[in-house]
């Protein structure tokens, strides 16, 4: 009974899909498991009904998903454009995974939701699915730490393998691991690079198809920026770990901005961080964001009617000079809860929407069949951090669950649910100014 009524569900239910939360993590420790979700979707003003399956295989260091995505018209025909060539096929592979946080290689590729690099200076919260379904992309991750006296470091990413449209490469070591002043053998230095080679990739998802082949786009406009940081732990006890951090970042033709300095401290069960930051003009902090992909490039129209391109970089010289503070803490009660906040608050002369702030909360409840429940609010360059307004343009907010379904663990439901506010002018409309998605769907371990 309890099988077919969940394909029932399946078969029936019409829901906005949040796609880019799947696959959901459950507590089991079998190889195998499939995932399924319905829904509707719009793409380019079109609406499509949705049908997602999502299998994942284990084996030791190894895990791979796989992610049948299929769209259907009102009349029920499949969109053919996702299934004519071998990059739609790639497409397909929602994740591959090799490695563990001890050994020396590590990969991943896939979906990237929330991407930060080091101190976040540069790269905070970045997301290669904002326009999924209608851009599928599968980043790559590779991290390789030779077992060598200097313990270097190298990280890769891109945010799609076979495009590589935003791109990043950092490298550390430790200077000095003979050292007997036994503070400075842990010193570690490292750089970083950043590059967008084609600012205007993403107007293909913002203009829509007719206006994308109509518009002349001119040349690709890359942008590079590069950084160099610092990290010395000052104290390092079984209980608890003390240090300092220090960072310099340039856009390169544009700013720069520094963290000087930075502190942490880790008592295991809480983490914070807490930096000083400032900057000239032509720079903001974390320019590769969670909105980035939306703001590369955007067509605006100019006082005299007529419409240009206009990239983030060339939004640049609005940004004024500022200083201000970064703070982060993070809390974790074993495997059953965690949290997190963090805030930026920059002040300056002709400074505007310098303000950011970020909550998640989660929990492993083990409350009868309740698997686990999630719950993040953002809300990024606004004006006033004031903790009463939620609605806010180009804030975010999200609540997700997992429940069993079965004694023995193996069919789990999953729930999602998210709303996004728009970036305008004036007060946000709750109603009429948030998109929002829902979501349902089972999970079967094997």
């Amino acid at each position: 009974m309890l099988k077919k009524l969940l394909i029932c569900i399946l078969l029936v239910l019409p829901l906005m899909v949040a796609a880019q939360e799947m696959p959901f993590r459950v507590r089991s420790s079998s190889n195998y498991s499939v995932s399924s979700m319905i829904g509707r979707v719009e793409i380019d003003s079109t609406k499509y009904y949705q049908l997602r399956l999502i299998q994942e295989f284990a084996y030791k260091k190894f895990g791979m998903g796989v992610d049948l995505d299929f769209l259907f018209d009102k009349n029920f025909h499949i969109k053919e454009g996702d299934w004519d060539n071998i990059e739609d096929y790639l497409a397909k592979i929602y994740y591959v995974r090799y490695g563990e946080p001890k050994i020396s290689t590590t990969g991943t590729l896939g979906d990237f939701l929330k991407r930060s690099v080091r101190n976040g200076l540069v790269m905070h919260n970045y997301s290669n699915m904002l326009f999924y379904p209608d851009q599928r992309n599968n980043g790559l991750l590779l991290g390789y730490n030779p077992p060598i006296k200097l313990q270097p470091e190298f990280e890769v990413f891109s945010s799609d393998l076979i495009r590589m449209p935003v791109f990043s490469f950092s490298g550390h070591f430790k200077p000095l691991p003979d050292a007997k002043a036994k503070v400075l053998n842990e010193l570690e230095l490292g750089m970083s690079w950043y590059s967008d080679r084609n600012q205007k990739g993403n107007l293909k998802y913002t203009l829509g198809d007719s206006l994308f082949h109509a518009i002349d786009r001119g040349d690709p406009d890359p942008i590079s920026v590069v950084s160099f940081d610092y990290t010395l732990p000052i104290l390092n006890t079984d209980k608890v770990v003390l240090g300092n951090y220090a960072e310099v970042a340039h856009i390169l033709d544009n700013g720069t901005g520094f963290i000087l300095p930075g502190v942490y401290a880790d008592f295991k069960y809480l983490k914070i961080n807490l930096e000083y930051r400032m900057h000239g003009d032509s720079f903001t902090p974390g320019y590769f964001d969670n909105f980035y992909e939306e703001d590369r490039c955007e067509l605006v129209q100019l006082p005299d009617s007529t419409w240009v391109l206009i990239t983030k970089e060339d939004t640049l010289p609005d940004y004024r000079a500022a200083y201000g503070f970064y703070g982060k803490l993070e809390g974790q009660i074993g495997k059953r809860l965690k949290a997190m906040i963090a805030w930026q608050n920059m002040y300056g002369d002709e400074v505007e929407k310098a303000k950011s702030l970020w909550f998640s909360l989660w929990v492993d409840t083990q409350y009868k069949r309740l698997e686990n429940m999630a719950f993040s609010y953002s809300k990024t360059r606004v004006d006033e951090l004031a903790l009463g307004e939620v609605a806010v343009p180009r804030a975010q907010m999200s609540g997700s669950f997992t429940m069993s379904l079965h004694e023995k663990r193996r069919w789990f439901l999953i729930g999602k649910y998210s709303e996004k506010y728009k970036d305008k002018e004036g007060g946000i409309n709750w109603w009429k100014d948030t998109k929002r998605s829902v979501a349902v769907g089972v999970k079967f371990t094997f």
